[in-house]
């Protein structure tokens, strides 16, 4: 990887292929940032939030300004904007519309939502409808469900706040169609701010090729058209990644500008995903360099990710707190090997300040580049060989792992529940973007990382790519060695999105270039262009075509208020099947504003379908309903299948004329486990309501 030789910057067409996105970057952190005081103020509303983000925004962007600028020409610029452009236009038209909770994207779409109508935080359950504190005492009535979570006598959702403000900032603008379109504008952003990054490292003139790699692979497309975080994770952590490569060149306080830039974009991708910390954590040696070189921007950017991944952390405690704990087990070694890896870091930057590891022969030798390159080069080739000869599991006893077992019982697959399917993690970034993109990346990430180290031995200056590449390289790697996701697709695929994606594309454009330059003495240049741009543009249109006009989810916020409309003021929703347990209770609640609780079954008063198990589920709607009718509301059973079909529930719980109050058939996708998904599946989305009887108690036989 090799700096590319360009004319002065200034130029307009390099504003808007590497500063426009940038700045972009900044605005959006901004706003999420804003949001958290805001929505726990309950102040998340139009007259308070637009101006007060509108400033925040603003600010940001001015500040964020000041980065250089990259001499383009507008065919590169004017292709990367269109790519863009393009993507983010397709995104939005093939919207998909889940509201029904089901998946990640059900949950974020609902809490997005929540903060457009409620204006703030956590959920109120109307718990006075429901009967009271003596409701939440009933071990068989809960207001929680899927992605949110029953805190007292409140409910808080599961995800940091950052997106979910971001998109309910389109739902003020449109509805529930405007709430779905944020994403894809995000997302066009993304694609832009790549092709940025890209012309810096590799030259104007090889933008619109990453911009075109990147936004044809098929998990980009499905992040986009869903309510996701990581179209706002990739532009902010892009958009620090071009103030890095900008810092490292810099000198006196444009240095400092640029550092404390990059380190607030970095920790204020916290306020998105929780997983920045990864990030931050491989950060963290590159810090230790920069400040043995006495860089004059090291300082700035420590400052600037500490403090605010100081308040990102802070946010999430306050509005996530039952999620972090959920996934404790691996954010708490994430965290502790931060803390030891600064602690480790800082001795290191005292001795070699000193000039004791100077004298160590290991780590000034000419042979140390080439070992870790080699090295490195065995770390990539065991991650891609590992389906050869390994099987990683997890506990079978997760409720994943639940999960994947019902997948493989399905799918006609060895039923072994425990499987992670972590072992395929670069055959499914192969599966998006082509073996002939991953072998590419994978020999320029080898070949760039003996410079870089010499760079660190003091023989050469730094390379301007040194600290993003240490920080993907480092995410890369640690996300291919443990996904930490459920491993079905399409929608384990996301985790690829803000990183690995990103990367893979950025290394095999640098190899390509390096290849046409390395033969720009002879002819042919332009076939050798034209190759590289087949090898990398088509094996990713080829992954994604089967789905690229297919539309996920479709008519759900229709069903959804056709459900709505059924329910009368007075009426409290009691979920008393699987489905309606799951997918409904926040629907209901949030959308319909109707009071909502699930009437549940542990599986040790009796099995799922056996008479124990009626017995117990009629005596507990009957103290539900009996409840609500004393606190003066209306009850009204409802459900939405599972075991057994929902009409049959209702009726076998004392209801004389269930009634379908929505259906439709619709589609959502695949949940593939060992090849990449090409298509959706159908899914049936209904809701059965009925009155639930003076005296509730199950039929006989």
């Amino acid at each position: 990887m090799s700096t590319p030789l360009t004319p002065p910057a200034g130029t307009a067409a390099g504003t808007v292929l590497t500063r426009v996105p940038v700045v972009l970057a900044a605005a959006v952190a901004a706003l999420t940032a804003v949001a958290v005081p805001l929505v726990l103020l309950d102040l998340w509303t139009p007259a308070v939030a637009v101006p007060v983000g509108l400033v925040a925004a603003v600010l940001a962007g001015r500040l964020a300004w000041g980065v250089p600028a990259v001499a383009a020409g507008w065919w590169a610029a004017g292709g990367s904007l269109a790519i863009a452009l393009a993507g983010g236009l397709w995104a939005a038209l093939t919207h998909a519309e889940h509201v029904v909770l089901r998946r990640d994207a059900g949950s974020l779409a609902l809490y997005a939502h929540h903060l457009a109508t409620r204006h703030g935080l956590p959920v109120d359950p109307d718990l006075a409808a429901l009967g009271g504190a003596a409701a939440l005492a009933d071990p068989n009535l809960t207001i929680a469900s899927p992605a949110f979570y029953e805190v007292g006598d409140h409910v808080v959702p599961q995800f940091l706040l950052g997106a979910p403000a971001l998109y309910s900032l389109g739902g003020w603008a449109g509805g529930w169609t405007g709430l779905f379109v944020v994403p894809a504008l995000l997302g066009a952003a993304g694609i832009l701010a790549l092709a940025g990054f890209t012309a810096r490292v590799a030259g104007p003139r090889w933008a619109p090729l990453a911009a075109g790699a990147f936004a044809l692979a098929q998990p980009v497309l499905h992040a986009n058209r869903s309510t996701y975080s990581e179209p706002p994770a990739l532009l902010v952590l892009v958009g620090a990644a071009s103030l890095l490569v900008a810092l490292v060149p810099a000198t006196g306080r444009t240095a400092a500008r640029l550092g404390g830039g990059a380190g607030l974009l970095l920790g204020a991708c916290g306020f998105v995903r929780i997983d920045f910390l990864r990030e931050i954590a491989v950060l963290v040696p590159v810090v230790a360099v920069l400040l043995v070189a006495r860089h004059p921007g090291a300082r700035a950017l420590l400052a600037g990710t500490a403090v605010s991944s100081v308040l990102a952390v802070a946010a999430a405690l306050l509005t996530s707190r039952p999620y972090l704990g959920t996934i404790a087990g691996s954010l708490l070694p994430l965290v502790a090997g931060l803390v030891l890896l600064s602690a480790v870091c800082a001795v290191l930057v005292r001795l070699a300040r000193s000039g004791r590891l100077a004298r160590l022969r290991r780590l000034t030798g000419e042979r140390l580049p080439t070992v870790l390159a080699a090295l490195l080069a065995v770390v990539l080739l065991v991650l891609a060989s590992r389906p050869l000869w390994l099987v990683v599991r997890q506990d079978p006893q997760d409720p994943g792992s639940r999960l994947v077992a019902g997948l493989q019982l399905a799918q006609g697959l060895p039923v072994d529940g425990g499987r992670t399917y972590a072992e395929h993690s670069v055959d499914w970034v192969a599966w998006y973007l082509g073996w002939p993109a991953v072998v590419l990346a994978g020999a320029a990430a080898v070949l760039a990382l003996p410079r870089l180290v010499r760079a660190v031995q003091g023989v050469s200056p730094l390379p301007v790519w040194t600290v993003p590449y240490v920080v993907a390289m480092g995410s890369t790697l640690l996300t291919l060695y443990r996904p930490g996701i459920t491993p079905d697709h399409p929608w384990a695929d996301r985790r690829l999105v803000v990183v690995v994606l990103p990367a893979v594309v950025v290394l095999a454009v640098v190899a390509a270039r390096a290849v046409v330059r390395r033969y720009a003495h002879q002819r042919l240049t332009a076939l050798r262009v034209a190759i590289a741009a087949v090898l990398l543009l088509v094996p990713a249109a080829v992954a994604t075509l089967p789905v690229a006009a297919q539309r996920s989810e479709a008519g759900q916020p229709a069903a959804v208020a056709e459900a709505c409309a059924s329910f009368g003021g007075d009426d409290v929703a009691l979920a008393v099947d699987p489905r309606s347990r799951n997918e409904w209770p926040q629907v209901l609640r949030g959308t319909c504003g109707v009071p909502s609780a699930s009437v549940v079954v542990p599986t040790a008063s009796g099995a799922p379908g056996s008479e124990e198990y009626w017995a117990t589920l009629g005596a507990a709607v009957e103290r539900a309903a009996q409840r609500v009718r004393a606190a003066g509301g209306n009850p009204v059973l409802v459900a939405a299948g599972g075991d057994t079909d929902p009409v049959q529930v209702l009726t076998r719980l004392g209801v004389a004329q269930p009634r379908v109050v929505t259906s439709i058939r619709t589609g959502e996708d695949e949940r593939v486990l060992e090849e990449r998904p090409d298509g959706l599946q159908r899914i049936d989305v209904r809701l059965v309501t009925g009155v639930a009887p003076a005296a509730t108690a199950p039929a006989a036989g």
